[in-house]
């Protein structure tokens, strides 16, 4: 397997060709032009931070909005809004300080009273947020969940750069939760002037004019591709003129790469040797933080059944996909809590394929070979295509009515809100950071994408994030990793390498692990 710690940097000198590919186009190329552009591995749809975040609307929200931290390259958490925090003795208290001189895009101070009014809205339901289920442990958040209040109790400003959440019970590993997804800051100056009811979803969102990113918003050259500008307001010299952000399935987007047509591109596995040699490219290999896996609506029941969820793990062939899908740019795992080591406990059952075991659970829990099931993608990423492509044919072979289907960012969106999907593919997580990048996914209280509620698990991960002992919290996850391993709650698939290709022009990009913060440092992109 190829699992590799740190960048691998390759540039080739050997000259190959694509058929497929056009003459580079010299405008596109012109080493003086200081405009660069990206590859969206799905396409955008939106700027409002509430809703769902697929990876499309992420990436182009990190180009115009901030969080209070995120992840760096080295998988460690960066200062962004936030110059430093910290946590009470307890448990109980984190307090963010807020950089000093920040101002948004149209000149208006950027204050700790932004950070509350979004986080607000994050943590209410009302106003259409998905995300409301990583802020159900702060004080208030669940009287605003039901109603009784119109505001989180434990959020609180007590001056212009500070911001405090208090939590109900201890969390000392917070910081996860909103450092994976990333949980943007609007300003209150702009968005507390529209309707609460359904914010997340709108129109105001689709066309933002004021932001505190790097680079804003300036218009939708297609309905797939947007551009961006410099903003004025901030902090420091920026090295680009214009950001394109483009929409494009991952073999489009390498061979846009190798013409010169295109700056930076996710790169899939199956292509990495040839990428790795292009003249002028660059390439980029760092293990992932995270997994990529199966979802299902728990709620819907579908596949209540555990030994349901005990065949398809068996029926799937995950090594295959690591070898054939990834080129060995990967990992098979049969935990979410992939690391670090202290956290993952010997023992754990491996789900390695065997197809007459799967077809005996089947039998035992009476499943209904007629029964459709919808393997869901939203397409762009190679790699995850071909393997639910692949997956959907061995769960035929053990039964099961399966095929893919593809939604678009809009239709994904109302899936998840109306609970109607059966094994949608997704890749996420900063998993073998902290083992509590789980709670956010799977405590009963934060009503993530699979709803999956075990008080049992979460009285354990409650436990986990209770200490920060590391033997106390290497017993607890041993017996919590037993559970998810054996309840499948999420069906992990694999851990593949985050790998990108970008042109040898950029100069500063740096790849972080985490897919969906690929623009971490963009800030820091100049062309050479």
């Amino acid at each position: 397997m190829k699992r590799t710690p740190a960048f691998a940097l390759l540039a080739g000198a050997a000259v190959l060709s694509l058929a497929a590919c056009t003459a580079p186009d010299p405008a596109a190329t012109e080493d003086s032009s200081r405009d660069v552009s990206v590859q969206l591995y799905n396409a955008p749809s939106t700027f409002s931070p509430l809703i769902a975040q697929v990876a499309g609307n992420q990436l182009v929200q990190s180009l115009h909005w901030d969080s209070l931290i995120a992840v760096d390259d080295q998988g460690q958490f960066q200062p962004r809004l936030a110059d430093a925090w910290e946590v009470s003795a307890d448990g109980l208290t984190w307090t963010f300080d807020l950089k000093d001189g920040v101002t948004w895009s149209d000149g208006e101070p950027f204050t700790s009273e932004d950070v509350l009014f979004t986080f607000n809205l994050y943590a209410n339901p009302g106003s259409g947020s998905q995300n409301a289920g990583a802020f159900a442990d702060v004080a208030g958040a669940a009287d605003v969940a039901s109603g009784a209040a119109e505001t989180v109790s434990g959020f609180s400003a007590p001056d212009d750069d500070t911001f405090v959440m208090q939590l109900v019970r201890p969390n000392t590993a917070k910081l996860i939760d909103i450092a994976e997804p990333l949980y943007f800051v609007l300003p209150e100056h702009v968005y507390s002037e529209l309707p609460l009811a359904e914010l997340a979803t709108n129109p105001a969102f689709r066309e933002p004019e004021v932001g505190i990113g790097p680079y804003l918003f300036s218009s939708w050259r297609t309905d797939e591709e947007v551009e961006f500008v410099p903003n004025p307001e901030y902090p420091g010299e920026l090295g680009l003129d214009h950001v394109y952000a483009k929409f494009m399935a991952t073999d489009a987007a390498q061979a846009q790469l190798q013409t010169g047509e295109i700056d930076f591109s996710q790169v899939a596995a199956a292509d990495a040797s040839r990428i790795s040699e292009l003249p002028g490219v660059v390439f980029h290999d760092v293990g992932g933080p995270g997994i990529m896996a199966l979802h299902n609506a728990w709620d819907s029941a579908k596949f209540s059944d555990v030994r349901v969820r005990q065949a398809i793990m068996y029926g799937i062939d995950r090594q295959a996909l690591v070898d054939q899908v990834l080129a060995g740019y990967g990992e098979v795992v049969d935990t979410i809590m992939h690391g670090p080591e202290w956290a993952v406990p010997d023992g754990l059952t491996h789900y390695e394929r065997d197809v007459d075991k799967a077809k005996a659970l089947l039998a035992e829990a009476g499943w209904d070979a007629s029964t459709p099931v919808r393997l869901e993608i939203v397409p762009g990423p190679k790699d995850r295509e071909q393997a639910l492509t692949i997956i959907a044919g061995q769960l035929q072979e053990i039964g099961m009515n399966a095929q893919v289907t593809q939604y678009d960012n809009g239709t994904l969106a109302d899936a998840i809100a109306n609970r109607d999907f059966d094994l949608l593919i997704s890749g996420y997580g900063l998993f073998n950071v902290d083992p509590a990048a789980v709670n956010v996914r799977l405590t009963c209280e934060s009503n993530a994408l699979s709803r999956y509620c075990n008080p049992a698990l979460d009285e354990l991960l409650i436990a986990g994030i209770s200490t920060t002992d590391q033997d106390e919290r290497a017993a607890v996850y041993a017996d919590a990793q037993t559970i998810i391993n054996e309840e499948l709650p999420i069906f992990p698939l694999y851990v593949p390498n985050t790998l990108a290709g970008t042109s040898e022009r950029v100069q500063g990009f740096k790849l972080n692990p985490l897919p969906t913060q690929a623009f971490w440092n963009i800030a820091e992109w100049t062309i050479g």
